[in-house]
């Protein structure tokens, strides 16, 4: 059945300036579309009929849904590398769609919601929000065991069937609903410790968020690192990166014992122990009294005294492992040791720890890890057990690592750069970053359902615009209430200037406008659809009467496509010297101007004024030649029956009521802002 709404739906992406984000970097800023594309990290899926996009796309049908049948997903690439995005981006709809078709009775949260027919027929009946939760497990699952596993993404995805709408979130990502005359709602929000939320969460979850460090600088005992810029690594990534300290004896500074204990991985690099490793207990002995006399509380005067506290326990700590890994079994402690030296996230590393090719198969695999770990397990030593539980963790992965290859999922070496980046804490709940999995991150996807029916927002934001607040959403929202991408640009331009954005090299959101349809305005259309005998499911008038206000621009370094009915003469707005303008630059310039109009309405303006401003500032900005003509005429494109334009600028003017705005419209001509005036 069609529900009683409207529905306006666009993803919108800004990308920080080349300059701005190689500045103070002193590298050179790059230039052209794919520097851009390169900056851009965020991967978006708008199906505004998933049942069109089901039968022309995937083969299959999908007809038996209420509509609106949408849905949307925004991915937003962590680490600097925006490939685990455009991978799960390119997989989410063709996944999810086959699931839905299997859900042909309905829709419910819980069985006892179910109409009894249905429910003693024991008919295939499931949530919406059951079926989002398992797509993307599998797609987590794909990803962690293919190419982009060490990469990752937050995401915020929505489905909306009927009046049901269902979101879902992972990782960095928010799903908020804002109104017109209430407060806006939070359904999802990124779950960190501290917060409210988190009391929720399972046991397991809280005591994970405790093996975090605390402080800059530090390694936890989980391995987790937190780097100068508040963001979480692997301790080994970031030790083996920093660059080596000057000696005291090459006239450098000496080296902070203090911030290399506290940063080390594991108990060997506390103690700073070189391969093969102790010869016997009374090396260890020794040079721990020399670290001792230097990291000692009571002795340091240049850190923190509470730094240099957790330094010289963590020294006490790993001095007591290693003396009883060496009492135990010297041989085996050198087994260890080589073992944490190695990184079992790159296939090099886990080669060299398991002492097979890298092209091994999976059976010779298997059995060095079996043989290794075994040696491990044996080793059991008091006061020892983390830094052995440590290494076998390390075979494990080493051995997962070389699996993935063997069957073409390798990384490569631009997929194991990526291990020495970091992410927010917030997004340790993201797609993959295998690298972390065992360090506190660990893969979430958090739910939350609505009916829709009256007039509201839908903002999915992930990464930079996720840490924009409610009131930041609505400011934008409620002026841009039916242009959905007007919204989603303010936002990801404002996140992008905020503190918490200054080292986002982009920033997107999805916004998704939704109000009740307006029965006197489809009254009207009846007549003409009946006459014109069109297609089921196409909804408002025959012919309309637009007026608009095109931009031309370009990619940078293109030129401007020809156009036969562009302006013959620049407009009186545009300076005479001003070079070629980007697409971004002329949905900028038409989000002013759009802004202008709309709080002229707000202001209480009636509709005969608002189309004399527009028509001024057509013949004042337009660059088509409709701008040319005279008085009344000026911007106006008469009147237009479908089929006579392209499919975006179509559907943009044939959503309109009378007197209404469009959102910002891209057509190969130029940039758009439509007004229906009949």
């Amino acid at each position: 059945a069609d529900a009683p709404i409207e529905l306006r739906a666009a993803a919108a992406s800004v990308i920080r300036a080349a300059q701005e984000a190689t500045a103070g970097a002193g590298a050179a800023p790059s230039a052209g579309r794919s520097a851009d594309a390169d900056r851009k990290l965020e991967r978006a899926v708008v199906i505004a009929e998933m049942p069109k996009t089901a039968r022309l796309a995937l083969r299959f049908p999908l007809g038996f849904l209420d509509t609106p049948a949408s849905m949307y997903a925004l991915f937003g690439g962590l680490r600097g590398s925006a490939a685990a995005a455009h991978w799960c981006a390119s997989q989410f709809h063709q996944r999810l769609l086959p699931e839905i078709a299997k859900h042909i009775h309905g829709w419910w949260d819980a069985e006892a919601e179910m109409p009894e027919d249905l429910l003693y027929r024991g008919s295939h009946v499931g949530s919406i929000a059951s079926v989002l939760r398992g797509v993307l497990e599998g797609l987590n699952r794909d990803l962690l065991a293919g190419q982009h596993g060490l990469g990752g993404c937050d995401a915020a995805l929505g489905v909306l069937i009927g009046e049901n709408l269902v979101v879902a979130c992972a990782g960095k990502a928010t799903a908020t609903l804002l109104f017109d005359d209430a407060e806006p709602i939070r359904l999802l929000q990124p779950v960190t410790e501290g917060d409210p939320d988190a009391e929720e969460a399972d046991v397991a979850e809280v005591e994970t968020a405790k093996t975090l460090p605390a402080n800059l600088g530090h390694a936890a005992e989980s391995g987790a690192f937190l780097n100068c810029q508040g963001l979480l690594t692997r301790a080994k990534c970031s030790w083996d990166a920093a660059a080596p300290a000057k000696s005291a004896d090459a006239g450098g500074v000496p080296e902070d014992d203090v911030a290399r204990i506290l940063r080390a991985p594991d108990a060997f690099a506390v103690l700073g122990l070189h391969a093969p490793g102790p010869a016997n207990v009374a090396d260890v002995r020794s040079l721990y009294k020399k670290l001792a006399l230097r990291v000692h509380p009571d002795k340091v005067r240049s850190c923190d005294p509470t730094d240099a506290k957790t330094a010289f326990e963590r020294l006490d700590t790993a001095s007591r492992a290693i003396e009883a890994l060496v009492e135990h079994d010297r041989e085996a402690c050198h087994e260890l040791h080589r073992v944490l030296q190695s990184d079992p996230f790159t296939l090099r590393g886990a080669s060299a720890m398991l002492k097979v090719d890298t092209d091994a198969e999976e059976k010779q695999v298997k059995k060095a890890l079996e043989g290794l770990t075994t040696r491990l397990e044996k080793l059991r030593a008091k006061d020892a057990d983390r830094e052995i539980s440590r290494g076998i963790r390390a075979c494990e992965a080493a051995a997962e690592t070389l699996q993935i290859a063997s069957k073409g999922g390798g990384t490569g070496a631009a997929g194991e750069r990526l291990l020495a980046e970091g992410v927010p804490e917030s997004s340790l709940s993201a797609f993959g970053m295998r690298d972390l999995r065992g360090i506190g991150g660990k893969f979430e996807v958090r739910t939350s359902s609505w009916r829709t029916g009256e007039a509201m927002r839908l903002a999915l934001c992930v990464g930079a615009t996720a840490e924009l607040s409610m009131a930041d959403l609505q400011e934008s929202a409620h002026l841009f209430s039916m242009q959905p991408k007007a919204s989603a640009i303010q936002w990801a331009t404002k996140a992008l200037a905020s503190q918490s954005g200054r080292l986002d090299s982009s920033a997107s959101a999805i916004c998704a406008s939704i109000r009740e349809r307006d029965d006197e305005e489809e009254a009207n259309t009846v007549e003409d659809a009946r006459a014109a005998k069109r297609q089921k499911g196409v909804r408002g008038p025959k012919s309309l009467r637009v007026r608009h206000l095109m931009l031309r621009c370009a990619d940078v370094g293109k030129n401007l496509p020809d156009d036969p009915n562009a302006r013959r003469t620049k407009p009186p707005a545009r300076k005479a010297d001003a070079g070629t303008r980007t697409p971004a630059e002329a949905e900028a310039e038409l989000i002013t101007i759009l802004k202008s109009l709309l709080m002229m309405h707000a202001e209480g303006k009636d509709d005969n004024t608002l189309s004399s401003e527009f028509r001024k500032l057509c013949q004042q900005h337009s660059e088509c030649s409709s701008a040319e003509s005279a008085g009344q005429l000026c911007g106006d494109l008469g009147w237009m029956s479908r089929g006579q334009s392209e499919v975006t600028f179509e559907q943009a003017a044939f959503g309109l009521r009378r007197c209404e705005f469009s959102d910002v419209v891209t057509t190969l001509r130029g940039v758009h802002l439509i007004q229906r005036i009949a």
